[in-house]
């Protein structure tokens, strides 16, 4: 069976998407899985032992600089990995819908009531309706399993992940090892997201990273979350603000650490995806995954708007940094 999953983004869509991988495998140990991505996220699915092809677009540089011969091509590209047995958009928007029907074969995807676009629908065979109150890992791992025909509950998808899922190549750690210690803790701050309101306050990961005391580092994407990771070290000496990274080695970076502590956001998951010990802060946005003895989370009291989180609630600052530095001492004592 030829089978192809569309998730074009973002990071921590696509590691939660990741998830329902090892679902598929089980039920069709002999199928072939291509993955759909925007290439700027194509790099988390490298050495993905389930999955056999990665097809990269670039569809936001061709709407920055439209080119005939650059959208010729990422046609081509989809044309010539078809057609499929079937075909899963796990996106839900009209632009991953199409695309999905460019690949050839049968299109399923999420019901009205559960997509970004309703109109996404138009070039589905099946939708189907999903509870949006569920975690992200739980409706997506159920999509594929519906759209696939494999008997899964709610709870059984909530299992999922049984296994780490995410992988690096060894050259991915060299730039790492300066920041590493053999002889405390290593803890992975990440002080951004995707969002404003998913932000947990810089001042108060300070005060974290004071409360533990180990060997700390600070991740950063963007001129934003670096202006965040040099608050943090100005309020914490001990903490080290890491070099920009690669997604290959974020991957690493992840998976090397005794703990990650973050905000709603792709580098936190990839502690999930890793099998790292990990905290996860929410507040405006609903848990996202099945938490568990290793990845835990705390949660506001904000009941979130499941379809269009607000974007004025910055309840995720209320934590307080105490409750986050004992949770990280009991799992920092587990592991």
């Amino acid at each position: 069976m030829k089978i192809a999953l569309v998730r074009l983004s973002s990071l921590g869509d696509i590691v939660l998407c990741m998830a329902s991988l090892q679902v598929i495998r089980q039920a069709f140990p002999d199928c072939r899985i291509t993955w759909v991505t925007d290439q700027r996220f194509a790099g988390l699915l490298d050495c993905q032992p389930d999955v056999e092809q990665v097809i990269a677009l670039d569809l936001k540089g061709i709407k920055k600089r439209p080119s005939w011969s650059g959208l010729v091509a990422q046609f081509q590209a989809l044309r010539s990995a078809g057609p499929f047995d079937r075909v899963i958009d796990l996106h839900g928007m009209i632009k991953s819908a199409v695309v999905g029907s460019l690949l050839g074969g049968r299109q399923d995807g999420f019901a009205r009531s559960c997509r970004k676009e309703s109109l996404a629908g138009l070039w589905y065979r099946e939708a189907y309706s999903i509870p949006y109150d569920l975690p992200a890992t739980v409706r997506y791992t159920l999509l594929v399993c519906r759209a696939l025909g494999i008997a899964c509950s709610p709870a059984e998808a909530a299992a999922y992940p049984q296994r780490p899922y995410m992988h690096w190549q060894k050259c991915d750690e060299a730039v790492l090892e300066p920041y590493l210690s053999d002889q405390a803790k290593n803890v992975l701050i990440v002080p951004g997201t995707s969002a404003p309101n998913k932000n947990y306050p810089p001042e108060q990961f300070a005060a974290v990273a004071n409360l533990l005391k180990l060997n700390l580092l600070v991740c950063h994407g963007n001129d934003a979350e670096y202006a965040a990771a040099l608050t943090i070290a100005g309020h914490a000496p001990h903490v080290r603000v890491l070099p920009r990274l690669r997604l290959g080695e974020l991957k690493a970076l992840a998976g090397r650490m005794d703990l990650v502590i973050g905000g709603d956001s792709g580098p936190t998951h990839l502690a999930l995806a890793s099998g790292v010990p990990s905290i996860t802060l929410f507040g405006a946005t609903p848990v996202c995954f099945t938490p568990g003895l290793r990845n835990r989370v705390i949660k506001t009291a904000t009941v979130p708007n499941l379809l269009k989180p607000d974007p004025h609630d910055l309840s995720v600052a209320e934590i307080p940094a105490g409750q986050i530095a004992d949770l990280a001492a009991e799992l920092l004592a587990g592991s």
